[in-house]
């Protein structure tokens, strides 16, 4: 009887049962000894290549987690000397925000003064003009000075209110 999946099951009046099958492959037999002596050797070279292996890894891991340190060591030198440099940076900037808020205040300053300077300019225009208006007035409000005459013109004008 054929199952069509690469075995032949057994019937069930000559399937063998379970402690059956345990003490087949338990009871050592003549050829199995053998085999078990080769099992045995290949076992051992199994197990010291797998030892060499493990040791294989050890040392790669070794090796890797010192790059990983020397790696770790160099970045932190990095990182140091760019924190001094930004910490520079930052003192030089500081500096120059000073230097220019004092500019500033200066410059505020001296256009506060130019501005009162402008102020007290503008009034005393201002005045001067009213001045210069009041005069002007005055001139052409006044009577006309009499016109110069000649030196005979004085006589001759006597005479006649004489």
């Amino acid at each position: 009887m054929t199952s069509g999946f690469g075995f032949t099951p057994w019937a069930a009046d000559t399937c063998p049962t379970l402690e059956q099958l345990m003490a087949a492959s338990s009871s050592p037999s003549p050829s199995s000894s053998l085999d078990d002596n080769a099992a045995a050797a290949e076992n051992g070279e199994v197990e010291e290549e797998e030892e060499r292996r493990r040791q294989r890894r050890k040392v790669s891991n070794r090796l890797s987690a010192r790059r990983s340190r020397a790696r770790k060591q160099q970045r932190l030198e990095e990182l140091r000397g760019e924190s001094a440099r930004l910490r520079a940076e930052n003192r030089e900037l500081a500096a120059r925000l000073h230097a220019v808020a004092r500019h500033g205040l200066a410059a505020r300053c001296q256009n506060a003064r130019l501005r009162a300077e402008a102020a007290a300019l503008a009034r005393r225009l201002l005045a001067l003009q009213r001045l210069a208006r009041g005069r002007h007035m005055m001139i052409t409000a006044s009577p006309p000075p009499p016109p110069p005459t000649a030196p005979g013109a004085a006589a001759v004008l006597a005479s006649l209110m004489a």
